[in-house]
């Protein structure tokens, strides 16, 4: 039986429009979607399967920024690498990670205040060929001083002096002395500059405050001069009782606050 050419024509052309809508609604909104979709990133480490390197993020910094933020003079940040069921190595691979996190933060805080621990978490769609996952957590432990601890603070950035209730005299011990002149022999002669920044509770008035931290400053900067450090390397400030680095409604946590902080710049 011969078809007619006209049915042929009016056949191909159907097909032709059928595969037009087929691919407008199947390829192009499904396959090519999917293809070009990119998800926003907020600067959280994320990790692959089995990975101990976290994937590379822009916005990391930003994040770290953050983090750091939380955290107070000399507290401990606490970084928790996480393991699933499944994954190579188990806790080693999770303290893998929080190793690595460690490293990317440490520049900016001293490693002496990061911690590093491991923890198998329940399956939360990480697998193997998956988007990547969080895989580690993060925490502060509050610096607590205690009395007998004595009245200096130091890290690797700077120093804490600590001070007795509305006075700009510094708690006389002679562990303070010999520390403070320590650091005048150890940077004595050399260019570094010395910022020395001055802090209150929040008992009193703001204003007042504000003059006893400068007061408090201005007498460690003495100190320093007197003994070896030219006034000119040296830059005092007062923040009164802001920014503290502790619980105003306690004994313990005022005496935290009412400090002098000592910035060695080399």
């Amino acid at each position: 039986m011969k078809i007619p050419l006209w049915l042929i024509v009016l056949l191909f052309a159907g097909y032709t429009v059928w595969c037009a809508n087929y691919w407008h609604n199947y390829c192009k909104t499904r396959c090519c979607d999917e293809v070009i979709t990119v998800t926003e990133t907020t600067g959280v480490p994320l990790f692959l399967w089995n990975a101990e390197k976290p994937v590379e993020d822009a916005k990391f910094p930003d994040w770290k920024k953050t983090l750091l933020a939380q955290g107070g003079q000399g507290d401990t940040l606490i970084i928790t690498g996480y393991y699933r069921a499944g994954e190579k190595d188990g806790e080693s691979l999770a303290l893998a990670r929080a190793n690595a996190l460690k490293a990317m933060i440490a520049p900016t805080i001293p490693e002496n205040r990061i911690h590093v621990t491991s923890k198998m978490i329940d399956a939360d769609g990480l697998a193997e060929g998956s988007d990547p996952k969080e895989s580690a957590g993060f925490s502060w432990s509050k610096m607590v001083l205690k009395e007998d601890e004595g009245a200096i603070i130091e890290t690797e950035k700077d120093i804490t002096i600590l001070f007795p209730t509305n006075s700009t005299d510094r708690e006389q011990t002679p562990e303070v002395e010999e520390y403070l002149r320590n650091l005048i022999a150890k940077h004595k002669d050399t260019n570094s500059t010395f910022t020395v920044i001055g802090y209150a509770d929040d008992v009193g008035k703001p204003d007042l405050n504000y003059k006893l931290g400068l007061g408090r400053a201005k007498g460690i900067a003495s100190f320093l001069s007197r003994n070896g450090i030219d006034a000119s390397r040296i830059t005092t400030d007062s923040k009164g009782e802001n920014d503290p680095v502790a619980d105003n409604s306690t004994e313990e946590g005022r005496r935290q606050n009412r400090r002098v902080v000592i910035t060695v710049n080399q």
